[in-house]
């Protein structure tokens, strides 16, 4: 598969609401707080303690192929930053911007090292732990749940099923977004290829097997790595950059996924889960991963999405797991 090729290439080779509020700021960033690549923007600028206004974008709506988010970004993907008037999509590009082009005093979470060693140490875990998947690593769980063990939220039946359900139409109902906005065919029209490929590996037990493989062999060095650097200490160094961002994010999303089990507790991998322990009292990582409080308006909130065409999927979800989530509570 072309789309599963280039991440073994690169692991091989070692790569809403528009309203302003009363905050007084010139960043916006228009996120959804349950999107991976938002949650590694949001992640980054709480440790840069930048004043920024986070502006959520409904993708369980489709609200990122709205004309007027389209505008915004054609590819129709958040998360998407703006400082005054400049637009920067990609987290990769966001995080750099942050870094190198952000006119305002801020934490470092690239160069945290005057070493040369540490520094390529940490670009080398940054791209390899980017290159994972994992937009098919979560979808690819929903069709294949004996691979992974007992999922969390908000992954938990019967939101798996209405992400299932619509990864089953995202290429056609892409295909119809494109026809529909002109300006932006292109880029929709190879979205929609890019769907299609996705999905080949998502049904594909054994395609899907090689992922999770991939996944394997990474988190293979990120044990060494950790080790290498004892229990007090972050992936690559004393401080913490941006490889622990994206490692602190993947982590979460294994976790919640149910292959923490898989890949490094009972023993497996000790200096991921001391990790990972650690990395859940961080405050920035406390702030970014969504609380139970989001979770019920999440659900309580959400219709059947024209776009997903997973009628009435919702609707039954909302009762099931509000009934899950007063369990826990009580």
């Amino acid at each position: 598969m072309h789309y599963i090729h280039q991440y073994l290439e690169k692991y091989q080779f070692h790569k809403i609401n528009n309203k302003k509020s009363g905050n007084k700021t010139n960043i916006f960033l228009y996120c959804n707080y349950y999107s991976f690549y938002s949650q590694k923007v949001l992640m980054a600028l709480y440790e840069k303690n930048v004043n920024f206004e986070p502006l959520t974008v409904d993708i369980t709506k489709g609200e990122q192929y709205t004309s007027w988010f389209l505008e915004l970004n054609p590819r129709g993907e958040v998360p998407v930053l703006k400082v005054h008037d400049e637009i920067i999509p990609d987290s990769t590009r966001i995080i750099d911007y942050l870094e190198y082009h952000l006119e305002q005093e801020s934490k470092p979470l690239i160069n945290v090292s005057h070493d040369s060693k540490v520094i390529k140490n940490i670009t080398k875990f940054r791209d390899i732990l980017e290159a994972l998947p994992a937009g098919v690593i979560t979808v690819g769980s929903f069709f294949h749940p004996h691979l992974c063990g007992k999922p969390k939220l908000p992954f938990i039946f019967p939101v798996r099923e209405v992400l299932k359900s619509g990864d089953l139409v995202s290429s056609k109902n892409l295909r119809k977004l494109a026809e529909e906005n002109p300006k932006v065919k292109d880029i929709l029209m190879y979205k929609a290829q890019i769907q299609e490929r996705k999905h080949e590996i998502l049904t594909n037990e054994e395609e899907y097997k090689k992922v999770l493989n991939i996944v394997d062999a990474v988190l293979s060095q990120v044990e060494e790595q950790l080790k290498e650097q004892g229990e007090d200490s972050w992936l690559c160094c004393e401080n913490f950059s941006i490889a622990d961002i994206n490692l602190a994010m993947i982590l979460q999303r294994l976790w919640e996924l149910g292959f923490e089990e898989r890949f490094w507790t009972n023993g497996k991998r000790p200096h991921i889960e001391n990790y990972f322990n650690r990395i859940k009292l961080r405050e920035s990582f406390i702030k970014t991963v969504p609380n139970i409080a989001i979770y019920l308006k999440m659900i309580v909130s959400s219709q059947p999405p024209a776009y997903i065409g997973a009628a009435g999927l919702v609707s039954v979800g909302i009762v099931v797991t509000l009934a899950y989530l007063l369990k826990k509570i009580i």
